[in-house]
């Protein structure tokens, strides 16, 4: 049996995003932007597709994980409701993702906001407005027809 343990109701997404690297904390220089998108996302963190993880000799993910003040920014831009918000996270977790000829890296990160701020509130209300629609686009992206 599988249970599911997580802490918040996840949502099944494919929203594009860009990420920065701030290897000395919140008020540090950035490495980026690595393009990704969030492939689903709670209140307390998301799994992300990154097309991009290694940036002049930063890696987004060993580098992060390598240094407990560096951290990571999401810049969500769902025009004209969220326009450049920012969300700080750190990294979890990192696994190859391929499909067919498309190689990419799935990540998993911790938000490192409240899960019931006002922030992550304001995300989660203007996500669920055409949510069911990305929903639909990934799921049929990430099973793709058995050819025959």
């Amino acid at each position: 049996m599988n249970t599911d343990l997580r802490r918040s109701k996840r949502y099944a997404d494919f929203l594009p995003i860009s990420v920065f690297a701030v290897p000395g904390g919140e008020s540090g220089e950035t490495v980026g932007p690595f393009s990704g998108r969030i492939i689903d996302i709670s209140r307390h963190g998301a799994c992300l597709l990154m097309t991009q993880v290694l940036q002049r000799n930063y890696h987004v993910y060993h580098s992060t994980m390598d240094n407990e003040e560096s951290i990571l920014e999401l810049h969500i831009n769902i025009p004209p409701e969220l326009c450049n918000l920012v969300i700080p996270c750190r990294p979890v977790w990192i696994n190859p993702f391929q499909i067919e000829e498309i190689k990419a890296f799935r990540m998993g990160v911790n938000f490192l906001l409240s899960p019931e701020g006002e922030k992550m509130q304001r995300l989660e209300k203007e996500l669920m407005k055409k949510q069911k629609d990305r929903d639909e686009l990934w799921s049929s992206l990430a099973n793709p027809l058995p050819n025959k």
